[in-house]
């Protein structure tokens, strides 16, 4: 009996350890499943405006397998949780954040203006590693700002010269003509030769300009304040109108269709990029689509110099003759003001256009 039970119980280990065995067989050529799960950043707009932090993404993978003497399954879980903003570890440790600070260049011209814009100017400090530069970014919120409520937002080209501009534009909102909108100008810190780095951005590397907008600060300012992605508006004067047109033509290519709104002021159309010049940009985007979804207001002082108005107005003519479906083209010529003078009455009537209150 006891030779009996030993041979059954031989008998019956054996059968086990061949169906472990085909079972084991089986889930490999099924394959093992590869798990893996992406934590993704999460940062607190209360706490952002305060320091910024670096978060690292964490990924795990595990091999899972799962076997059973009935069904054999493998289960895969996809989570994907991009990281919000394209910001390098390097780019995100150097943010800095706080008031207009009393050592900005036009400290005291912006204060006289508005005193109280000591206190509702943010400036904040960010360095893009494709550009290899520090950008100084100003940053004004509405006057009844609620974090419960998204916000268009105004991006200035040229922010040092635009300071100014964040106290002269606010009455339109507390005055109640337009709707409460965050406006940001980008600029850069005060030891900068001006007019080189400028020309570096805004016409040899426009490119990586716009890059930088779209793809770092914009994200970032997404992440710390309450902003409407839908409704965003580029400005651009001067060399800056020439940019901003450049941008318009790779709304496509780059940040994809980031801003409905364009503001191109006195558009310096001598400009060129590599020996390209605005109307070679214009036929490339043609060439990709015939749609171009976006508003955009182009202005020029009616004292400027008549050959420059003239390169205005004929590329903004053949640019209205492409027909494009979905844009919305005004072009305003400002009586009384030159090319160093127009950009105050235009911005102001760029907020009119595109964000003029509905009368109760």
């Amino acid at each position: 009996m006891k030779k009996e039970l030993t041979i059954l119980t031989t008998f019956s280990i054996a059968i086990i350890l061949a169906v472990t065995g085909c079972q084991h067989s089986s889930a490999s050529k099924n394959n093992s499943t590869v798990t893996k799960s992406v934590t993704s950043y999460s940062s607190s707009k209360d706490t952002a405006i305060a320091e910024a932090t670096t978060n690292e993404t964490s990924v795990k993978e595990t091999t899972t397998e799962k076997i059973t003497t009935e069904k054999i399954t493998t289960e895969e879980i996809t989570t994907e949780a991009p990281t919000p903003t394209g910001l390098l570890p390097e780019e995100r440790a150097s943010i800095t954040m706080g008031k207009l600070s009393p050592d900005h260049m036009y400290y005291n011209e912006v204060t006289t203006l508005d005193p109280a814009c000591a206190d509702y100017i943010n400036e904040l400090s960010i360095y893009d590693a494709e550009i290899d530069d520090t950008f100084v970014v100003h940053i004004s919120l509405p006057p009844d700002y609620n974090e419960a409520s998204t916000y268009p937002m105004v991006v200035m080209t040229d922010g040092v010269w635009r300071l100014s501009d964040h106290p002269e534009l606010r009455p339109l909102m507390t005055s109640g003509q337009i709707q409460d909108v965050i406006l940001v100008s980008i600029g850069y810190p005060n030891s900068y030769n001006y007019d080189v780095i400028r020309k570096r951005d805004l016409q040899t590397n426009p490119d990586s300009f716009l890059h930088f907008i779209v793809d770092n600060l914009i994200p970032y300012l997404e992440e710390i304040y309450s902003v409407n992605p839908e409704n965003m508006t580029l400005t651009g004067h001067s060399l800056g109108g020439y940019w901003a047109y450049y941008a318009l033509f790779h709304n496509d290519t780059i940040g994809k269709n980031t801003f409905t709104n364009y503001y191109i002021g006195s558009p310096s159309m001598w400009a060129n990029t590599g020996g390209k010049f605005m109307s070679t940009y214009e036929d490339e985007y043609y060439n990709r689509t015939q749609t171009l979804n976006a508003n955009v207001y182009v202005t020029v002082g009616a004292d400027e110099d008549k050959n420059f108005i003239f390169s205005i107005e004929n590329f903004y003519n053949d640019l209205q003759e492409r027909n494009y479906s979905g844009l919305n083209l005004t072009y305003e010529k400002i009586e009384g003001y030159d090319h160093n003078t127009v950009f105050k009455p235009s911005i102001k009537n760029t907020l009119l256009m595109f964000y003029k209150k509905d009368s109760e």
